[in-house]
């Protein structure tokens, strides 16, 4: 699959919906992030202009010297929502400290709105 390094927001969005209703479309408290995946994107736009999918699920990029990756967490919240994670050196991209978890439309609508002041 390609990266979608040069992709636009709007296709970057698309391919995260296309990818929930393919492969969850069974799983209700998985898609209903969908209403919330433009935002959160276009959010992150506004940080930098430099992101890609390392993995179908993922959304990387780089902020102020360091890099992280937005992803769904079943455990974010009462019923999941889409974590943005730092990424720490080392073998295989660990994960490391959560900076911030969207678990509804007004929260991504907050990030979208001023996402620097979750860093």
């Amino acid at each position: 699959m390609a990266n979608l390094a040069d992709a636009s927001a709007e296709r970057l969005a698309d391919h995260f919906i296309n990818y929930l209703f393919a492969e969850k479309a069974d799983n209700r408290h998985v898609r209903r992030v969908a209403s919330w995946v433009g935002l959160i994107v276009l959010g992150i736009e506004k940080l930098t202009g430099s992101r890609y999918v390392p993995r179908t699920r993922q959304l990387r990029f780089d902020y102020d010297k360091r890099s992280f990756k937005a992803k769904f967490n079943h455990s974010a919240g009462a019923r999941g929502g889409i974590e943005i994670v730092e990424i720490v050196d080392g073998r295989g991209s660990p994960e490391g400290q959560t900076i911030c978890s969207i678990t509804n439309l007004e929260e991504a609508a907050a990030f979208y709105d001023n996402p620097a002041s979750v860093f």
